[in-house]
Order: structure tokens, then sequence, then C-alpha cells
């Protein structure tokens, strides 16, 4: 079970990453954001299912809240983008803490 669902988050993430560059690109189809929130509860759920399999280790709670802050700035830019307001800061700095996520995710820090 823990390595299916480990599969699962694993697998998300691109695909969530890909939804999220698909939205921004086409700002007018709102179906490509439901399919990227849909990844997010996906993402979400196997994350804290993951996380009391491994009781909570202070590196992956990290990574948890830097997730969570991950969706959070993925959806300020796609709000920001629908407006047709500056969404470039925040794109940036959903990068940045992407790459953390990552780094935590893959322990290379």
């Amino acid at each position: 079970m823990r390595e299916i669902l480990a599969h699962v988050h694993a697998f998300v993430w691109p695909v969530m990453i890909l939804f999220f560059l698909i939205s921004v690109a086409l700002p007018k189809q709102k179906a490509w954001n439901m399919i990227l929130r849909l990844s997010y509860l996906i993402m979400i759920l196997s994350g804290a299912i993951l996380l009391t399999f491994k009781q909570f280790p202070p590196m992956l709670m990290l990574k948890g809240i830097l997730a969570i802050l991950l969706i959070g700035l993925m959806e300020m830019t796609l709000a920001r983008r629908g407006k047709q307001k500056s969404f470039v800061p925040f794109l940036v700095i959903a990068a940045i803490v992407f790459v953390f996520v990552l780094l935590i995710g893959y322990r290379v820090i």
C-alpha cells in the first residue's frame, strides 16, 4: 500500500506541474483549472497519508508545508493571470519553492 501511494504521489507531481503550465498558458479554459485542483487534492491526501505512515519526520513536514505554500502560490498565479495582472513574481516564487520541495523530496537536503 505504501509503495503504491508513494508512486501515485511521485507521479502526480509532474502531472500537476504540467496542468499548471497549461492553465497559465490557456487562462480562459476552466477545465484545466479543475483538473489541476483535482491533482492538488490527490497530492495533499497522498502526502498526508505518507506522512502518517512515516510518523511525521520534521523534514517531510517541512516539505508538506512548502507544498501547501506552493499550491497557494500556484492558485495566486492563476488568479492574477485570469485578471490580466502581473503574475510573474508569483510564478518565480512558486518555481523557487518547487525546487525546494523537490530537493527535500529526493533527499538532497
